[in-house]
């Protein structure tokens, strides 16, 4: 990956190198112990804490370690169906394991019956890339396909499948077990299985009336600690001749649940203005902006709530976090409707990702900013 100086070093979205990723240190040798002693890793977190970054750093560090080291990464959220999930893993993987030559055609030749590849020069590099498309009878064969020319390459291949709880949404019977039995017997090719709707990967990886159950090693982040947050902000600061102090970072990380996207967001918007002193007052400046600057997304999301469902999402705004959201305290402070109305409203807030249920907190709303936006909206 060509490496660059960032104008501002707190990228948003996208990994840049290790110089703008914030520590994960063990997590990172976890991830590398593992998958380097042949393990696949279901890697559980919520959206927006960073374990997409850490997978690409994982990756970066192992292939920096072993130059035979092939690491593949594919995001399957926008997926509908097993022959899409099949196609979005060939592109990410078949002509990636050859340089462009007659003999890189003719492998492949070996191996795409069932796919319809098309071969064009990148736009930068010149190096042949290539697409495929699937017929939704092949997508089985086509998926054997992908995994054997993997295995054929004699390579350390390690392929990151983010988002994969979305197989749960697919029709196809037997999807999950059918890439089981392919993947137990390709031994130079492991999977971290990525995805941010913990219950339902948690269903699929430890339930033992599931395929993958007890096949690969459980493994969640959590929030960066806030001292070394600071540090490394701090770090990219001095660019600019500032310090942000402790309290005020601590009112950063606080206002946010110390959550990664939501951090880098609000230091980007800080980086912006090298002048401008570091307090509270510019922080809840940019925290300002950012939510003005969503409105209109904010008001047509809570349009598409039900009534039950604002009354109930709007509560937990205010609250901060409820682990007992059909207690009578609870639900006579603010009103709700009656118990088996919120069970299905948290029910459908859980599956549309308004709501996430923190394993010790309870539930709260999944994006924070939103979360700001309903409490202003009540107050």
């Amino acid at each position: 990956m060509a490496r660059y100086r960032l104008d501002n070093p707190f990228p948003e979205y996208g990994y840049f190198g290790p110089e703008y990723f914030c520590d994960r240190e063990q997590e990172t040798e976890h991830l590398m112990e593992a998958l380097l002693n042949g393990s696949n890793v279901t890697l559980m977190a919520p959206r927006r804490i960073g374990k997409t970054g850490l997978i690409h750093h994982t990756f970066e560090r192992m292939k920096a370690k072993d130059k035979k080291i092939q690491c593949f990464y594919v995001d399957i959220f926008s997926t509908k169906s097993f022959n899409q999930m099949v196609q979005f893993i060939a592109n990410a993987v078949m002509g990636k394991l050859d340089t462009p030559s007659q003999a890189l055609k003719k492998k492949l030749n070996n191996f795409v019956s069932a796919l319809r590849p098309t071969m064009s020069p990148d736009p930068i590099t010149g190096m042949p890339t290539f697409s495929f498309a699937i017929a939704p009878e092949n997508a089985r064969q086509s998926l054997q396909q992908v995994f054997d020319y993997m295995k054929e390459s004699e390579l350390p291949c390690y392929l990151a499948i983010d988002e994969f709880q979305q197989i749960s949404h697919y029709t196809d019977i037997g999807a999950d077990a059918y890439i089981r039995s392919i993947i137990q017997f390709v031994p130079n090719v492991h999977i971290i299985f990525s995805g941010s709707q913990q219950h339902l990967l948690a269903d699929l990886f430890m339930s033992p009336k599931h395929p993958f159950f007890n096949s690969s090693q459980i493994m969640s982040i959590k929030e960066i600690d806030i001292d070394k947050y600071r540090d490394f902000a701090n770090g990219f600061f001095a660019r600019q001749n500032r310090e942000i102090p402790a309290d005020v970072f601590h009112y950063l990380y606080q206002a946010v649940d110390g959550q990664t996207w939501y951090i880098q967001k609000i230091l980007n918007r800080l980086y912006r203005n090298p002048k401008e002193a570091l307090t509270e007052s510019t922080v809840l400046n940019a925290i300002n902006t950012i939510i003005a600057e969503q409105e209109i997304n904010y008001q047509n999301n809570y349009n598409l709530l039900t009534e039950n469902q604002a009354k109930l999402l709007t509560a937990i705004a205010l609250q901060g976090s409820v682990s007992a959201p059909m207690a009578l305290e609870f639900t006579q402070r603010y009103l709700l409707p009656a118990a088996s109305s919120i069970k299905m409203a948290i029910k459908s807030l859980v599956e549309k990702e308004f709501l996430y249920q923190d394993p010790q907190r309870g539930y709260l709303v999944y994006d924070r900013f939103f979360g700001m936006w309903l409490k202003r909206l009540a107050t």
